[in-house]
């Protein structure tokens, strides 16, 4: 991600800052950072990881929240 500064970042929520929700948020802002909601890493590796990480290229730019506890 380019070094910038954004004057509006939207906190990522569970269960509610989905694809559909950022889209919306991108329409308010085309240079606010959005994040996605948190993603735990056991359910990338063992979940149906195309639909945890899917995103439009539209939602750019965009920051993935992953979490875990087992390194």
């Amino acid at each position: 991600m380019e070094n910038q500064s954004y004057r509006l970042a939207v906190a990522p929520m569970m269960d509610w800052t989905d694809r559909h929700c950022r889209y919306l948020h991108r329409q308010f802002s085309k240079r606010a950072l959005l994040y996605t909601e948190m993603v735990t890493a056991a359910a990338v590796i063992h979940g149906p990881r195309a639909r945890l990480l899917a995103f439009d290229p539209a939602e750019r730019p965009l920051a993935l929240q992953l979490g875990g506890s087992d390194p």
